[in-house]
């Protein structure tokens, strides 16, 4: 991985969420360390949203399995960001397909 930044991300955080911009921050770094990782796949914003809806309930079941087993693991962590990956890419799909998002 090179350390060259390329693209700067900044997001305005509300007042009412300052005190979880330390929180936001390693989620999504982790978000995005997990997409990077997994870019070699073939993408799912290909897929009919049924089947990226299906990865999702797949990801939220494997989150489910790992708090049942040990909740303090760092994977429960991790987990969390597959299932949010899982509906980035659902929204970049949806995107993708014409559906508009006002800001």
């Amino acid at each position: 991985m090179t350390n060259i930044l390329k693209t700067n991300l900044v997001i305005a955080l509300p007042d009412s969420l300052e005190q979880y911009s330390g929180q936001l921050a390693n989620f999504v770094d982790g978000m995005i360390r997990k997409l990077d990782k997994n870019s070699h796949k073939e993408t799912p914003t290909m897929k009919a949203i049924p089947e990226i809806v299906e990865n999702l309930r797949e990801e939220v079941i494997e989150f489910e399995e790992q708090l049942a087993t040990d909740k303090f693991n760092e994977n429960s962590l991790i987990e969390l960001m597959d299932v949010a990956n899982f509906a980035f890419l659902a929204y970049v799909a949806l995107r993708m397909q014409g559906v508009e998002h006002a800001k």
